[in-house]
């Protein structure tokens, strides 16, 4: 144990766990795999029905629907269902990204602080190169600047994600997906 308080201690009376608890670092730092992981999956996907089927998924799905044909419970249906859900929970983490970005008065370092270090295709290899990279767009980021930014940064981010994901704000969250 980690010595921080379970998130079942966290909870306030009435408040699920789901509610109460989210870990934004956890998230952000799979992101960038999730990501690839998605890209992977969409192009495997494409070529094994492709091969299986002699046509694109778009044909097949025109061809279905003109059909009147539905392909609820299948195989078909389980894979594009699972692609969505991680395409929007990503659409989601890039938006609050841009918020934070476009609407917060440091936005612009902590996107760039969150992007370096979590969004960017490639990982860098450590903290002096996600702070070069940073400073082509914030002059004058030390360390200490950094890790301060970074913290304050994930706590942001956490708020506007979760924020969108609540059960309160599932209006929000819709409009977004």
């Amino acid at each position: 144990m980690t010595g921080k308080k379970s998130a079942a201690s966290k909870a306030k009376p009435g408040q699920t766990q789901a509610d109460c608890y989210h870990d934004s670092e956890r998230l952000l730092k799979t992101y960038r795999d999730v990501r690839w992981n998605l890209k992977l999956s969409m192009e495997y996907h494409r070529q094994d029905f492709e091969t299986e089927y002699g046509m694109s998924i778009t044909e097949y799905l025109d061809d279905v629907y003109a059909a009147g044909i539905e392909f609820a419970g299948t195989k078909l249906e389980h894979h594009a269902n699972s692609i969505k859900r991680t395409a929007e929970m990503l659409k989601l983490i890039d938006t609050a990204a841009h918020l934070i970005r476009e609407n917060n008065s440091e936005g612009e370092a902590l996107y760039w602080i969150l992007y370096y270090t979590y969004f960017s295709p490639l990982k860098l290899r450590d903290v002096d190169e996600i702070i070069e990279r940073v400073q082509m767009h914030i002059p004058y980021v030390t360390k200490d600047t950094y890790y301060r930014h970074r913290k304050k940064a994930i706590k942001i981010f956490s708020s506007v994600l979760w924020g969108f994901t609540t059960k309160s704000e599932i209006d929000v969250l819709d409009a977004f997906v």
